[in-house]
């Protein structure tokens, strides 16, 4: 009960200040994640020695687990370095338990919790961004809506011929706002994305972690493909830039992800204590 109070009460910390950073820079420091990482695997060592050995082998299975999947979104382009970093520490916190039993699938419940919650989450930050942003996101959405208007003439007719069926079966008129609800939806991500997240930075302002929207191209050369910024890409724009051969590149900001992780654990020990609800009943 001890060990799981220390990591519940690192873990929500961490996950406190990295979202602050998160909202604040769109960064997680370095030593933030690799201080949560040595901390949770090194109090899973502590308490292997003193309780049961299975405690450090859980954490090391879950940091596994987090690390294959962390390197999958992160060369997908999917997440920033700094993202895949605390994932990698959530798993080792979360760990999966061995002998196999329901707790030995924490990290799934946490998972589950962090793609729903922060799917909402993200469609609320869009939202906020949208009215920050009115009108450049308005312009944005009647364009993407001219673009579409193949699309959108379909999805109207679907909703009609729905409609029409709601007559003869009342049961399935649910579905009527099922196209377009997904089709405005997909308009309204796209139209926020290109008119809210797109930021030109001078090459002095650019960090690690953030997202080229497009390639960097000196003369004829691409010197950095759309990606996430490493080091070294940092590094190659950084000399182009004392050499006044650029001078800015745009950036994707995108949503600040990290609180979906804090979302995600919430719903975690939510269920935890159900659990322990359910077990004293």
């Amino acid at each position: 009960m001890l060990f799981e109070t220390i990591i519940i009460t690192i873990t929500i910390l961490v996950l406190l200040l990295s979202s602050y950073s998160d909202l604040k820079t769109r960064e997680i420091p370095d030593w933030l994640n690799y201080g949560f990482l040595f901390a949770v695997l090194g109090i899973r060592g502590i308490f292997s020695v003193i309780v049961d050995w299975h405690i450090i082998v859980s954490g090391f299975l879950g940091f596994i687990l987090c690390f294959l999947i962390a390197v999958l979104f992160y060369y997908s382009n999917q997440w920033g370095g700094g993202d895949s970093k605390l994932l990698m520490g959530m798993g080792a916190a979360i760990g999966i338990n061995l002998p196999l039993s329901l707790e030995s699938f924490n990290l799934v419940i946490f998972f589950i919790g962090l793609l729903f919650l922060g799917a909402i989450y993200g469609v609320l930050w869009m939202g906020f961004l949208a009215i920050k942003k009115r009108e450049t996101f308005v312009k944005e959405w009647k364009e993407k809506i001219k673009q579409q208007w193949i699309v959108h003439s379909i999805v109207m007719l679907l909703f009609v011929a729905t409609l029409i069926f709601t007559f003869f079966y009342p049961t399935i008129w649910p579905l009527m706002f099922f196209p377009p609800a997904l089709f405005y939806l997909f308009l309204f991500v796209n139209a926020v994305e290109d008119s809210c997240f797109l930021q030109r930075k001078k090459i002095s302002d650019v960090t690690e972690g953030d997202w080229l929207a497009e390639e960097v191209v000196v003369g004829k050369e691409i010197i950095v493909t759309k990606r996430t910024i490493e080091k070294r890409h940092l590094q190659k724009l950084q000399k182009f830039y004392r050499e006044k051969k650029l001078t800015s590149v745009l950036i994707k900001e995108g949503v600040p992800f990290v609180p979906s992780f804090l979302l995600g654990f919430i719903v975690l020990l939510i269920v935890k204590m159900y659990h322990i609800g359910l077990y004293f009943l």
